[in-house]
């Protein structure tokens, strides 16, 4: 996420309970969650705020997050990496790279139909 998404998010959780949001506040949640997409962290909120009246922090975030990101990974297969398979760094570098396309909910495709893109 960017520094002015996690604006955003705190924004929203702000108005939620009620909060008062700082400068300090969003450069501490950059550290603790600027690393997740910004989609996912605000279903992550609502989510949140739907089930609990408990205040929210960043490892509640993180763990929503980290459960979509696994869901969408289930019962998906991925194909090799087009990629030569005896350049190590390039095919784990490939791998990776499906790996996120996958979990962060881009280019999914459910086991059957042969490959992800």
């Amino acid at each position: 996420m960017t520094r002015d998404e996690v604006i955003d998010l705190l924004t929203i959780v702000a108005a939620t309970d009620k909060r008062t949001v700082g400068r300090s506040d969003v450069t501490l949640w950059c550290g603790y969650v600027g690393d997740l997409e910004f989609d996912d962290a605000k279903t992550a909120v609502i989510e949140h705020y739907r089930s609990t009246r408990d205040w929210l922090m960043p490892v509640d975030v993180r763990t929503r997050v980290h459960g979509m990101r696994t869901a969408r990974m289930a019962g998906v297969r991925l194909e090799a990496p087009g990629v030569d398979p005896d350049d190590t760094a390039a095919y784990l570098a490939a791998r990776r790279t499906q790996i996120a396309a996958v979990a962060s909910g881009r280019g999914v495709r459910q086991i059957g139909d042969g490959h992800v893109g």
